[in-house]
């Protein structure tokens, strides 16, 4: 791609795998936040897809492992990938831990809008397709069913919202209850959640978006965060294609379970869903919810990814 496109700028370059160009751009949104998009180009490309992180991460979890990740098995199919950084991580904005605040409905209504525009400006025939793991997917779907990302696809990993009438397990809802709580305690004692400190993550996260979580969960709603908007509801005004996928290793934050009772909501669509049973490496213990995407026990998954981005 020309880094003189407009709403364009270039970064830097790294090293290109086989056949596959990679390059970081940068994009603003409508506040004026800087946005950081490694863009992945395959020789002859066939498809876009924009990837999407999860919670306290950042879009290096979609070339893991050793440059073999998700984004190069995307590119092996023809899928050409833009891997966005949300405001707060990786290289976008500014982060948490130096005074950077955001909540959800700036990553659902600014940050991904934003790359959604500028890649239909620059690749206006392309299927475009969003794909999303855990919070990624929230964004994903939070976005497309309020017609704030004009997509023709939207694939969701190990995706689902906690919230207490989502969990009809009394032991998962009661431990989920506690994280929540936590987080909420240790962010407001902080300032932000330090994620990294804590060794549960690359990224922390800001003081509106655990707010806004924790106020979700009090609430038993997953609203938008100034409280006009009910996501769930929306779910059922989307008709693209959708694709979830979950694994029966993720024993906690998104359970086959959950996965499946979040994406039924999106009633007008047509939705396949995806169990992942085994790990492609050994061939037992099946991927938790990062190992989904941060090693390649779940690459046939990856490949079956590929296939529904090009339709």
């Amino acid at each position: 791609m020309s880094a003189s496109q407009p709403g364009w700028s270039s970064r830097h370059r790294t090293p290109p795998p086989p056949q596959a160009e990679s390059e970081v751009i940068t994009l603003r949104a409508t506040s004026g936040v800087t946005l950081a998009v490694e863009v992945r180009e395959p020789q002859r490309a066939r498809g876009t897809a924009i990837l999407l992180h999860s919670t306290m991460a950042s879009r290096r979890i979609w070339n893991a492992p050793n440059d073999g990740g998700f984004a190069a098995v995307l590119a092996e199919h023809g899928v050409r990938t833009l891997a966005l950084d949300f405001r707060g991580h990786g290289e976008s904005g500014v982060p948490a831990s130096r005074g950077g605040r955001w909540n959800f409905d700036d990553l659902a209504r600014e940050d991904l809008p934003a790359l959604c525009r500028a890649a239909r400006e620059r690749w206006p025939r392309d299927r475009l397709t969003l794909v999303g793991h855990s919070l990624g997917g929230q964004v994903a779907i939070a976005a497309a069913a309020t017609g704030l990302a004009d997509a023709d696809a939207v694939a969701v990993l190990a995706t689902t919202v906690w919230l207490p009438g989502e969990e009809p397990n009394d032991f998962l809802r009661a431990r989920k209850s506690a994280v929540v709580r936590t987080m909420h305690a240790i962010t407001r004692a902080r300032g932000y959640f330090p994620a990294r400190t804590l060794r549960v993550g690359s990224d922390d996260e800001a003081a509106p978006y655990v707010e806004g979580w924790t106020r979700n969960w009090d609430r038993d709603q997953w609203m938008s965060d100034d409280l006009g908007v009910d996501y769930h509801a929306a779910m059922a005004r989307l008709r693209v294609p959708i694709l979830s996928v979950a694994s029966v290793g993720d024993r906690f934050l998104c359970t086959p379970q959950a996965a499946f009772r979040f994406i039924r909501r999106a009633s007008g669509a047509n939705v396949r869903f995806e169990l992942i049973r085994r790990s492609d490496e050994d061939g037992r213990s099946p991927p938790d919810h990062m190992a989904i995407i941060t090693t390649r026990s779940a690459v046939s998954s990856w490949h079956d990814t590929a296939n529904f981005c090009l339709g």
